[in-house]
């Protein structure tokens, strides 16, 4: 039974020496290096987004511009017939 009772107690100290405290700087793994990557991801992560709205606003904007530049080159083209169907018919 005294055993039985120590391999008890030295499986659940292994257990409790196995489990990892965040606050313990001793047994938190995050190194310099750990934290530099994961600025690093996010850096690029929110650069990411950036790029995306960034584009997105373009895309708009030269939407509305070729749209403008088409109702123009319409109205010229238009223009231009009436000049010279009139010119012709002089």
């Amino acid at each position: 039974m005294k055993k039985v009772l120590l391999v008890m107690l030295m499986a659940s100290m292994l257990v409790l020496a196995g489990c990892k405290d965040k606050k313990d700087p001793v047994q938190n793994n995050e190194g310099p290096m750990q934290k530099a990557g994961e600025k690093a991801d996010n850096a690029a992560e929110k650069t990411g987004e950036a790029v995306k709205d960034a584009a997105d606003a373009t895309g708009s904007t030269v939407k509305g511009a070729a749209d403008a530049t088409g109702s123009a080159v319409k109205d010229a083209t238009e223009k231009t017939g009436e000049v010279v169907g009139d010119t012709i018919s002089k």
